[in-house]
Formats: C-alpha cells, sequence, structure tokens
C-alpha cells in the first residue's frame, strides 16, 4: 500500500507556511505555536479591524478562532464557548470568500471544520471547490484523504495518484500510506510508513485537523493513540483502532448546540450561495456532495 495520501494536514502546513505575509499573521502564528491561541486571535483582530478587506487576514483569524473552537470542545468541554468561537470561525472564512470568491484557502479550512463535525459529504464538496479555485496536487490528495476516511480506499487511490502527478508533497504521501495500510489492517507496513515519514518528515506527524498534538509521536501506537482520540480523526478510524485496542473519542455536544451548529451551516450556506450566484463563472457548488459520487 504505497503512494497514498492523507493532504488534510499536508495542506494545513503548507497554507500555513505561505499565509505568514504580513508581519501580523508571523507574530500571531508564533503565539499559536506557542500555545497562546488568544494572544494570536487578538494580535490578528488588531490587524483585521485595519485592514478589514484583507481575506489573508480573514482567513488566519479564522483558523485561529476554529482551533480555540476545539480546545473550548475537546479540551475544555465548554459547549457555550465553543459555539462562539466556531460561529466566529465560519464568518470569517465566509468573510474571506465575499471579499475573494477565487480563493481557495477558505474552502479548504470550512471543509476541515465540516470534517470535525462529522459531515464528510458536506466537506467532500468544500474540498472540490478547494481544487477548482486551486488545482495543484494538494487539492487532489485532499480528496483523497477523505475518501480515506469515508472507507472508500480504491478512490483514494486514484485521488492520491493525481495528485502526486501534480507534486503534492511526498510526505503527505507517505502519511496517508500509512493510514490507508492501517485502516486495511496491514500493521507492519502502517509502522513502515511511519517510521520513514518520522525520519524524512515529522512535522507531518504533528498536526490533526489544524489541531497540533501536544508531544511528537515517537511511535506508531502514540500516532494511532492522537488519532483514536481526536473526534476529527477517530470515528473514521474505528475498526482500525479496535484493532490496536484503542477507544475512539467522539464529539461530546448536547442536542442544543447540534441546532446550534446547523443554524450556523444554514448561514453560511446563505452567504456562500449568495456570493457565487453572481460568480456564476467560477461554478462553485454550495451544497453537500452527492453519496454517489
Amino acid at each position: 500500500m504505497t503512494r497514498r495520501v492523507l493532504a488534510l494536514l499536508a495542506a494545513s502546513l503548507l497554507l500555513a507556511a505561505t499565509a505568514c505575509a504580513p508581519q501580523a499573521v508571523c507574530r500571531a502564528e508564533a503565539r499559536s505555536q506557542a500555545g497562546d491561541l488568544e494572544g494570536a486571535s487578538k494580535e490578528l483582530e488588531r490587524e483585521r479591524d485595519l485592514r478589514p478587506d484583507s481575506a489573508e487576514l480573514r482567513v488566519a483569524l479564522g483558523q485561529t478562532y476554529y482551533q480555540i473552537a476545539r480546545d473550548a470542545l475537546d479540551r475544555e468541554h465548554d459547549e457555550a464557548r465553543y459555539l462562539a468561537f466556531l460561529e466566529k470561525s465560519v464568518s470569517e472564512f465566509v468573510t474571506a470568500l465575499e471579499i475573494d470568491p477565487r480563493d481557495g484557502d477558505p474552502h479548504f479550512y470550512l471543509a476541515m471544520i465540516d470534517t470535525y463535525r462529522g459531515q464528510l459529504r458536506q466537506a467532500m464538496r468544500g474540498m472540490y471547490n478547494y481544487k477548482r479555485l486551486s488545482p495543484s496536487g494538494i487539492a487532489y490528495t485532499n480528496i483523497g484523504e477523505l475518501y480515506v476516511y469515508l472507507g472508500e480506499l480504491n478512490k483514494a487511490q486514484t485521488w492520491t495518484d493525481l495528485g502526486l502527478k501534480r507534486r503534492a508533497p511526498y510526505g503527505a504521501a507517505l502519511f496517508n500510506d500509512m493510514l490507508i495500510a492501517w485502516k486495511g489492517g496491514d500493521l507492519a507496513e502502517a509502522r513502515k510508513c511511519f517510521a520513514e515519514l518520522k525520519a524524512t518528515d515529522p512535522e507531518m506527524l504533528r498536526t490533526i485537523n489544524v489541531a497540533r498534538l501536544p508531544v511528537a509521536p515517537r511511535t506508531f501506537e502514540d500516532f494511532a493513540g492522537y488519532c483514536c482520540s481526536s473526534p476529527a480523526c477517530g470515528p473514521y478510524m474505528r475498526d482500525a483502532c479496535q484493532t490496536l485496542a484503542l477507544d475512539v473519542h467522539e464529539r461530546e455536544i448536547s442536542k442544543e448546540a447540534v441546532l446550534k451548529e446547523l443554524r450556523i451551516e444554514m448561514e453560511k450556506r446563505r452567504r456562500l450561495q449568495k456570493v457565487y450566484e453572481q460568480r456564476k463563472e467560477l461554478e462553485i457548488q454550495i451544497e453537500p456532495e452527492p453519496a454517489s459520487e
């Protein structure tokens, strides 16, 4: 099981690397890496207020808000804080698209939020939109990653091969080799891929769904433990987690919070429909990807 790609992580790292042109974004990124998400958000908010028409700043702030939202729910179990920052995050990404409808990055991050929420078909639509606007190798491997989560490994292979032909990073391909081997029950291959990735591109192992791991995994079992304990990974790898006797962590969220998420989603779609009704030549679709595709 070679040359397959889990590219959400790779794209997250690449976007972070290329999104640091304004000094405020660089400073905020440094704060985030140090664990100071509140400081990072304040830094970006000040700059956004000075430059409200900067889509790049909106994307950076949306990403920071999303990380705060994730921590609020996964670590602090604070639904109110989670929902407040989720709404702010989604709004910043949508505002970025209202400023620049051709920017693929907001679609990428919105798809990551959908993945965390368990909405894989909506996430797939977002990744197709990202590919249409940013047709790089990473865009193709993003789609391959979602097919891994959906359990459609043949499609994952196809999209991975397309991505690699378009120069997707080898580290991302190796990451997905590991994931698919694990999901397919080939633990020896998964461990082999992990060892190579740790030696050649260890940063690929540090983040799941833009949430940075507290400690770099030393072994494949360490990484698997992080995946299974993450609501953005474990539920999609349930059988693989059980093979290693690892518990899967689901999101713990009330019915009221789910309804609030739905209202946030409906407002997002309303605003995006308005944007792309005026830009039909971009051929962006907002509704979830059909299950048959």
